[in-house]
């Protein structure tokens, strides 16, 4: 089953401004750090004047960014995120060339631009701020190596500079994109969480706001004959147009007497759906008590997220089969049921499992476990009031 998309760009954003706050306070320090080591070796550049323009423009440029950032937000135009790349290649052109010879003088203007490249990695797509940096590494280095600093004494301060110009922006991307899969993580769980409360049998959120447009248009539909705007009997387009919305209607009544709350939860989650299937022919998923359906939801997101957090490229799948058992048990006060539960989880190794899990697995009720490679299955047994007692 797949689950569509319900995810707004500004839900993706929550969270990064405030992480973006931290990449510009780290900017400016790196900027002025090697601000101040080209003042230290002012005397010792071979073409001052270029260098000195490489850093003016790299200011300007700078608080230029800076500015447009606070106007228009996340907002910021394509068109002036490439004309500050832009901006920034001619920098490290004039700072390479107004550095180059022998002696301390280096690059200084060029390595802050990678630091400058941190004020963007919240405002745009990853792959650019990527690209942007792997091209200024790859610069530096030709450049190093042509100058000759790639001998032994010269190796330790090369690396240095290459890290000061790559990683800040190689950094920033890495935990921009952590934050946002964890940000997507946490609002897809609470939304899915809802269910947990929800009638044994009833329609999903996406279908509720389908029903809602069927009932408008039924009800307007109804108005018309009632004011007299659609006279009877119906003309053949209207009279189509209601058979239609009876139709879904019925189709949507019929559903909610087959699908669980446990099914939508999953087919409409953007991270569960395409990974998860429910196999329930008989809607005992809808007999297990709130704390029963919050645990065993508890327990599939943290088999599930987990490696999606940590950016597993192995395929995963789970499997979340519930069956029909005759077995009582008879000693309880009130005759109860039992209904076997078994997940099948497939790329989610054993000893990765989240300890959480198997505290929540236990809310559901007792269990057994075995695990083959990267193959885990657990079979519960879930113990429920008998529907008939109710």
């Amino acid at each position: 089953m797949t689950a569509p998309t319900a995810r707004g760009s500004e839900h993706e954003t929550l969270g990064i401004a405030r992480l973006g706050y931290g990449f510009d306070l780290a900017a400016y320090v790196l900027i002025v750090y090697q601000l101040t080591m080209f003042v230290i070796h002012l005397d010792n550049h071979p073409a001052i004047g270029l260098s000195t323009a490489a850093w003016c423009i790299l200011l300007v440029t700078t608080v230029a960014a800076q500015t447009m950032r606070w106007r228009f937000g996340e907002r910021v135009p394509v068109w002036a995120f490439y004309a500050v790349l832009a901006t920034w290649a001619l920098v490290v052109v004039l700072d390479v060339i107004g550095s180059w010879g022998t002696g301390p003088a280096a690059p200084t203007a060029a390595v802050a631009v990678g630091a400058a490249l941190l004020l963007l990695v919240t405002l745009h797509g990853s792959r650019d701020i990527l690209i942007a940096a792997v091209v200024l590494g790859v610069v530096l280095a030709v450049t190093l190596v042509i100058r000759g600093e790639s001998d032994s004494y010269a190796l330790g301060p090369a690396i240095v500079m290459l890290a000061l110009a790559v990683a800040p922006p190689v950094l920033g991307v890495k935990l921009v994109r952590s934050m946002r899969v964890i940000v997507q993580l946490e609002l897809d769980r609470a939304q899915v969480q809802s269910t947990v409360d929800a009638p044994r049998f009833a329609v999903g959120m996406l279908a509720s706001e389908e029903l809602a447009r069927l009932d408008l248009d039924a009800e307007r539909l109804l108005d018309g004959v009632a004011t007299g705007r659609a006279p009877l009997p119906l003309d053949p387009k209207t009279a189509s147009a209601a058979a239609s919305l009876a139709t879904e209607l019925r189709l949507h009544l019929i559903e909610g007497r087959r699908e669980t709350w446990l099914y939508h939860a999953v087919s409409e989650s953007t991270f569960l759906g395409p990974v998860v299937t429910v196999t329930d022919p008989a809607g005992l998923a809808g007999l297990l008590s709130p704390q029963q359906r919050d645990g065993l939801l508890s327990a599939v997101w943290l088999l599930i997220s987990d490696p999606v957090r940590q950016g597993q490229s192995q395929a995963q799948s789970l499997q979340l089969t519930i069956s029909r058992s005759d077995r009582s048990t008879p000693n309880e006060p009130r005759a109860r049921i039992s209904i076997p539960i078994t997940i099948s989880a497939t790329g989610v190794p054993r000893s990765r499992v989240d300890p959480a899990a198997w505290q929540a697995i236990r809310r559901v009720g007792r269990y057994a476990e075995s695990s083959t490679g990267s193959a885990l299955r657990i079979k519960i047994d879930c113990v429920v009031d008998n529907p008939a007692d109710q």
